[in-house]
């Protein structure tokens, strides 16, 4: 809502029944459309306190829903590579050797994810990046990283304390 303040500019007064510190909606919407960018700023390193797009991310991403989800994706990888395919059935869209060489990890980092309470952010990213991320090993086989360095490394993020 817009108010004329003392009759020179005008001022956004406050949504009846706002909560305060709540994200708004511009916020929540950049965040939401930049997410994967966010996610890969994260995954190297960057502290989420740099900008208020990077703390809602890391919020996003450490909270029970999304690890949930990203452990589910993981683990549907895993057997989607796993699965035999008769002649007629369509390609998975994941990167099968890459997954199948990498299963034991995949497997260990999807359970981390369900189990490290308050996991460090750049971990949950590192498994973003790989799950969401369409350029990543997960998916194109001709990636220069393997499935399992990726892996290996949010592990080893997740890990850290």
């Amino acid at each position: 809502m817009l108010q004329r303040a003392h009759g020179k500019s005008t001022r956004v007064a406050s949504r009846p029944g706002a909560r305060r510190g709540a994200p708004t909606l511009g916020l929540r919407m950049r965040v939401w459309a930049g997410s994967l960018g966010l996610d890969c700023r994260l995954a190297e390193g960057v502290t989420p306190t740099n900008s208020p797009e990077l703390a809602l991310r890391a919020h996003q991403l450490v909270s029970d829903r999304s690890r949930r989800a990203l452990s589910s994706a993981l683990t549907d990888a895993v057997e989607a590579a796993s699965r035999p395919r008769g002649p007629w059935a369509p390609k998975p869209p994941i990167a099968v050797a890459g997954v199948l060489e990498a299963t034991a990890v995949l497997q260990s980092l999807a359970r981390d994810l369900m189990t490290i309470n308050a996991p460090p952010v750049r971990g949950v990213a590192l498994v973003s990046f790989l799950v969401c991320e369409p350029t990543s090993p997960l998916y194109n086989r001709h990636s220069p990283v393997a499935v399992s360095e990726i892996a290996a490394r949010a592990r080893s993020a997740l890990r850290r304390t």
